[in-house]
């Protein structure tokens, strides 16, 4: 029996544990997981709400600059050029703690897919093309007082049940989603994937982008179905009852010019909602502007006006916030906005809840809110 030596011994361990090391560094540059997410909450102030009173909150769907999320996405080489990707992501209310998008676990993103030169391919919940197409153009985003004011679909822009594709080529970046089944919740109330039709989406994006400029063209087509109870879309007017063959089409131009550090964003989105005896038109035009006005200020400010086809329904919003960076992750920021209906609509100037602040049909609102932002 040959003996080993106790100074052999210290070399063999060290040989292991070095062994360990490297193999542990491999799987690590292989294989990550991030966790990450952005809280931002601030409080509020609307007048004439119900008419002639006034209000003071702190928002609970969305804040001043992004919504409130945690999240988790990870990635893990296959090797030759082939990644596997994964995101999980909840939305949260940060005046109470609840979770947003009707209380799901993971309801702003909930994918897994593959990845490689040819493009990337993810399964599950996840965004609609429209959203992408906004991107770079519209620069207050899903802020109280932005678009989404006008059209609560723009700030809803996600699917059930999705095989979505993106690929960017060059300056080209194209892509394209198909639902089985949309959204399984209030006040979509449309799971699909029942065999009796209706309750599918799809959605498709082609886009040309430069560090000094870019344009969008982009298109999502959501499905109704009177088989489902309830059935709805978000930010569907007053008065249309959804069925079999009612669908809700929103198709963006949008694009994005650089002036030095100045950028200048707009856009239309034009919506097409045919529901039973009537279809619901109309274009929403927008133009934005950011510009740094300081090395730690920014200012941004967006005007948007819905031209609808029913009478005296049209409605124009500006907004306007600026920005102060006590860092890249951490920013204070006050925002003012202000809205005009016609005589025929009630919009309240802030999406921030879903609980009623309109101020009544053919009348104006203002609304005023700071707060502060952080990113991890």
């Amino acid at each position: 029996m040959t003996s080993i030596s106790p100074k052999a011994v210290r070399k063999r361990g060290m040989a292991v544990a070095s062994m360990a090391l490297l193999a542990a560094g491999a799987a690590s540059a292989q294989s990550n997981v991030q966790v990450y997410g952005m809280v931002d909450a601030g409080v509020e102030y609307l007048n004439r709400v119900g008419g002639s009173g006034s209000l003071m909150r702190m928002p609970t769907v969305t804040s001043g600059t992004m919504p409130s999320r945690l999240g988790f996405r990870g990635t893990e080489d296959l090797g030759n050029g082939l990644k596997a990707q994964f995101v999980l992501e909840m939305g949260m209310a940060l005046d109470t703690g609840a979770l947003q998008q009707s209380g799901r676990g993971f309801g702003r993103q909930a994918h897994v897919g593959l990845s490689g030169h040819w493009g990337t391919l993810t399964l599950g919940r996840q965004y609609t093309m429209g959203l992408y197409a906004m991107m770079g153009s519209d620069l207050m985003g899903p802020a109280v007082y932005g678009l989404g004011s006008l059209n609560a679909y723009i700030p809803n822009q996600r699917l059930d049940n999705a095989v979505a594709y993106r690929g960017k080529f060059g300056n080209w970046d194209v892509g394209a989603v198909y639902s089985a089944g949309r959204d399984s919740l209030a006040p979509s109330n449309c799971a699909g994937e029942n065999g009796s039709g209706g309750c599918d989406a799809y959605s498709a994006m082609v886009k040309y982008a430069t560090p000094a400029w870019g344009v969008t063209l982009a298109h999502d087509r959501l499905k109704g179905s009177a088989g489902s109870a309830g059935s709805a879309f978000f930010g569907q007017p007053a008065g249309l009852t959804i069925g079999n063959g009612s669908r809700d089409d929103h198709t963006y131009l949008t694009g994005y010019y650089m002036l030095d550090k100045t950028r200048l964003g707009a856009g239309v989105i034009h919506r097409s909602l045919k529901a039973v005896g009537e279809t619901y038109r109309s274009n929403q035009y927008y133009v934005a502007v950011s510009h740094p006005v300081a090395d730690k200020v920014v200012l941004d400010a967006t005007y948007t006006y819905l031209d609808a086809n029913r009478r005296q329904a049209n409605a124009q919003l500006l907004s306007v916030r600026g920005s102060y960076l006590f860092s890249k992750r951490t920013k204070a920021y006050a925002l003012a906005g202000t809205v005009h209906n016609d005589a025929n609509v009630g919009y309240s100037v802030s999406g921030g809840t879903a609980a009623a602040a309109s101020p009544g049909l053919g009348k104006g609102q203002m609304g005023v809110m700071v707060g502060l932002f952080h990113a991890f």
